[in-house]
């Protein structure tokens, strides 16, 4: 394999691990000392464990090899390896002979919570937390008496929850902000609307949809008309102020799984299934003249969506652009004619593939997302 060839595989085989994964892996290596420092110090357990030592080392080492192979655990898988390292540890803290070095492996049951708050649901990071809390408590109060039992719960339990909720903390700070600037990317800052990076993913959902429906797809180019001249008239914070009213009035028109967006400057696009061409272009236009002192014309396509190969490859930008440009003829049609009005076209069939979406599961998504 050549030197560029590794460069570009390198990134993919970076990511066969999530972070979750990746601390079972090196966490788990924690047990592996212990049974080093027990076959040269034999004090260091009680009498006759270390077979149980070994025992523990090998699902040790079991865990780590299926982490390894699977490379990002799913929840159960996590749940279940969790909770059989999370005994291995308490185990290994009873095994131990000194009481200190008991407290020290006790510490080690922290890990597994905050791995769990890192990347798992909520139910599994409580229930992997609270069997850590148990654990340690019960070992930490071993031994102990009067006072120090409850101080040595108390710290126990410090020791266990302390990072899983500043872990579960950053992950929801981080998500809060991911969320945020996706949004910011994905939308267009002065009207809310989609912009074309963020429509990407819904017409491609919207051209399965109608794919699986036997529909046919609707393409609405709407322009503003003379839009220019209110910019040079009456200044751009009207220009901005038309735009915003002509968006709202589009999208109260619009139904719930069409996709509007603006494709910038003062063009909108509307997308949606229907089995015809129905009278939601002349709505638009009524809705813009009641809401502003503008005018829109309005170029429609319509194409019917027949089901591909699923080996094909089609970009989802190359089909819209195919759809967007028989609508923008329409919409010359319509500016030529004297604006303010609608005109349409028709497109030939596009052909979409349905390879990612054979099961009957991923069916119903496509369509449930349609119909939300």
């Amino acid at each position: 394999m050549t030197r560029r060839a590794d460069r570009r595989l390198r990134p993919e085989r970076e990511s066969h691990f999530d972070t979750r994964s990746k601390g079972v892996i090196f966490s788990a290596g924690g047990a592996l000392p212990l049974l080093l420092i027990a076959v040269l110090e034999p004090t260091f357990l009680r009498p006759g464990t270390l077979p149980i030592l070994v025992g523990i080392v090998v699902f040790t080492v079991v865990t780590v090899g299926f982490t390894v192979r699977v490379g990002t655990l799913t929840d159960r898988q996590f749940t279940v390896l969790g909770s059989g390292g999370m005994l291995g540890v308490a185990v290994c803290a009873f095994l131990i002979a000194d009481p200190s070095g008991a407290r020290a492996v006790t510490a080690m049951l922290a890990v597994v919570p905050a791995l769990a708050a890192s990347g798992s649901p909520r139910r599994v990071t409580l229930s992997l937390t609270g069997a850590a809390v148990i654990l340690a408590v019960a070992l930490s109060i071993n031994g102990a008496e009067g006072v120090v039992r409850y101080v040595a719960a108390g710290a126990a339990v410090t020791t266990v929850i302390v990072p899983a909720l500043l872990i579960a903390a950053m992950r929801t700070s981080l998500e809060s902000v991911t969320e945020r600037l996706e949004t910011l990317a994905n939308t267009d800052p002065l009207t809310g609307l989609l912009n074309r990076r963020g429509m990407l993913p819904e017409v491609e959902a919207l051209l399965a949809r109608a794919c699986l429906t036997r529909k046919a797809v609707v393409v609405s180019l709407v322009d503003v008309d003379h839009f220019k001249a209110v910019n040079d008239t009456r200044g751009h914070a009207a220009g901005d102020d038309v735009l915003t009213t002509v968006a709202e009035a589009i999208a109260r028109q619009v139904p719930s799984d069409a996709v509007v967006a603006r494709l910038g400057g003062e063009e909108f696009l509307v997308l949606r299934v229907a089995a015809t061409v129905t009278g939601l272009e002349e709505h638009i236009l009524e809705a813009v003249r009641s809401s502003c002192d503008v005018t829109v014309s309005i170029g429609v396509a319509q194409a019917d969506v027949r089901p591909g190969s699923a080996d094909a490859v089609v970009d989802v930008e190359t089909t819209l652009d195919r759809l967007t440009y028989a609508a923008d003829r329409a919409l010359y049609t319509a500016k030529t004619s004297g604006r303010d009005r609608v005109a349409f076209a028709l497109e030939d069939p596009v052909e979409w593939p349905l390879g990612g979406i054979s099961s009957r599961r991923d069916r119903l998504e496509v369509l449930r997302r349609g119909a939300s």
